[in-house]
């Protein structure tokens, strides 16, 4: 991550899941869960080096979790059903359904990757991708041996790991794992991510405009 405009903020409420239940940032990725666990010790079973593990894990959630643009779902509890267009799955959840869009593939595969790295070296990231038609992205941002690098995790065709410096269709506006939440001053997001998930998230891009046309004007 660049350190010239980046900036540490509060873990954010995000309205992501059923019933109006409130889950922060960090509550998405769950490197400690029993499932995530397992699933990491079955990937990287007989692989010693680390850039070997981190390629197991993504290889296994770019192929066996099915890339869909929305997950949509309903839950109905004793009569009352709640509906979600836009559901953001705990990636234990993911690991059972093997379907997911690009932030609940990368919450999965941040979480699988931080058994093996500490949280100062990866991070989920939220941002923009410029390509054909830009839009609202997630995708992993690690640092390895001092290189930044980021995985793609929609997909199978890209490389594992792209050095940073050479993927510059990739627009990083927030970064976080299970313990710290970060922003870059002055971006803001596109659609999807700046469209139905928070409240705050909405609120908070919207200001990140306005400061960044402020200071362009």
């Amino acid at each position: 991550m660049p350190d010239d405009n980046i900036i540490l903020i509060d873990d954010q409420p995000m309205n992501a899941a059923f019933f109006g239940e409130v889950r922060r940032l960090t509550d998405f990725i769950t490197p400690d869960a029993l499932e995530v666990q397992n699933l990491y010790g079955i990937l990287t079973k007989d692989i010693d080096d680390t850039i070997g593990k981190i390629t197991a894990c993504w290889k296994w959630v770019a192929t066996q979790v099915k890339y869909v643009k929305f997950v949509r779902g309903k839950l109905t509890i004793n009569g009352m059903t709640s509906w979600q267009n836009d559901y953001w799955q705990l990636p234990e959840s993911t690991i059972r359904t093997r379907v997911g869009n690009c932030a609940v593939k990368s919450f999965l595969l941040t979480s699988l990757v931080r058994n093996g790295l500490s949280p100062d070296q990866v991070y989920c990231t939220l941002g923009n991708l410029y390509n054909g038609k830009p839009g609202g992205h997630a995708w992993l941002t690690l640092k390895l041996l001092g290189e930044e690098c980021i995985m793609e995790s929609t997909t199978p065709a890209a490389p594992p790991l792209v050095p940073a410096g050479a993927a510059d269709r990739y627009e990083a506006v927030h970064y976080f794992n299970d313990s710290k939440v970060y922003a870059v001053e002055g971006k803001t997001q596109l659609i999807p991510m700046c469209d139905c998930y928070s409240t705050w998230l909405s609120d908070y891009l919207h200001w990140a405009y306005i400061e960044s046309q402020k200071k362009s004007s």
